[in-house]
């Protein structure tokens, strides 16, 4: 059993902490992929290796105050790899395509309601931060599915709320602000040693890593806990 986190405030980040879009992003590059094998000779299972090949050169080896998560430009670099020929319309199609697919594939855990629930009963403030989507307002679009996020006294959606993304630790200082509540009292949850866990504890915060959707990663400092389920914060935070 992990130590006890004292704290005022939980701040939850959104992808692969309290939804699952690692299975919604692999999803939807198959749906691409089926369009793209249709029009081609290329074998489904390739392309699909491809695309993550692709993903790989435009956004994970890319250093992360500078990554960017369009995945038109994934698009781009697969059709530059493959010398596809695809026009610029064809392109946006297929990108609008993936984040239809994004926009409409959510899941998540049945007991997230009744968790941040049980932390507001015992006087928590909640919030949320989570990066931009690229597409401005899609991100909010997905956010205001889920009847959950009501629960939250603060959203920032980092680069559209607020200029700076979660490559720095300001937007963690700003919700912070926004709760009314000092960085040392606040825990931050996230699934991403780089993005959450050391801003969090730049920020002067606690910081819990959640590895239920992504493989381990790593980053500069270590997370207060770590948890496989969200349910396990019940018995960590006080």
């Amino acid at each position: 059993m992990s130590k006890k986190i004292n704290a005022k405030a939980l701040v939850f980040d959104f992808d692969n902490t309290l939804v699952d879009t690692h299975s919604a992003i692999y999803g939807a590059y198959e749906k691409v992929v089926d369009t793209l094998a249709s029009r081609s000779t290329l074998d489904r299972n390739y392309l699909l290796q491809q695309f993550l090949k692709a993903q790989k050169e435009v956004i994970d080896n890319v250093p992360l105050a500078s990554r960017n998560y369009d995945r038109k430009a994934v698009i781009s670099k697969l059709n530059e790899n493959l010398s596809l020929k695809l026009s610029e319309q064809e392109i946006d199609s297929l990108a609008n395509e993936f984040y239809d697919f994004i926009r409409e594939k959510i899941s998540y855990s049945n007991d997230i309601e009744d968790i941040l629930k049980e932390f507001k009963s015992r006087g928590k403030k909640l919030g949320l931060l989570t990066d931009t989507d690229v597409r401005l307002g899609l991100k909010k679009e997905r956010l205001d599915k889920l009847s959950f996020t009501k629960l939250f006294d603060v959203i920032i959606i980092a680069g559209e709320t607020i200029p700076q993304r979660k490559s720095s630790n300001i937007p963690f200082i700003e919700i912070s602000r926004l709760l009314h509540v000092e960085p040392s009292d606040t825990v931050v949850i996230g699934d991403r040693m780089d993005s959450d866990i050391d801003n969090a504890k730049d920020a002067n915060m606690k910081a819990i890593l959640i590895d239920r959707y992504l493989l381990p990663n790593t980053g500069v400092h270590k997370p207060d806990a770590v948890i496989h389920e969200l349910k396990e914060l019940l018995e960590i935070v006080e």
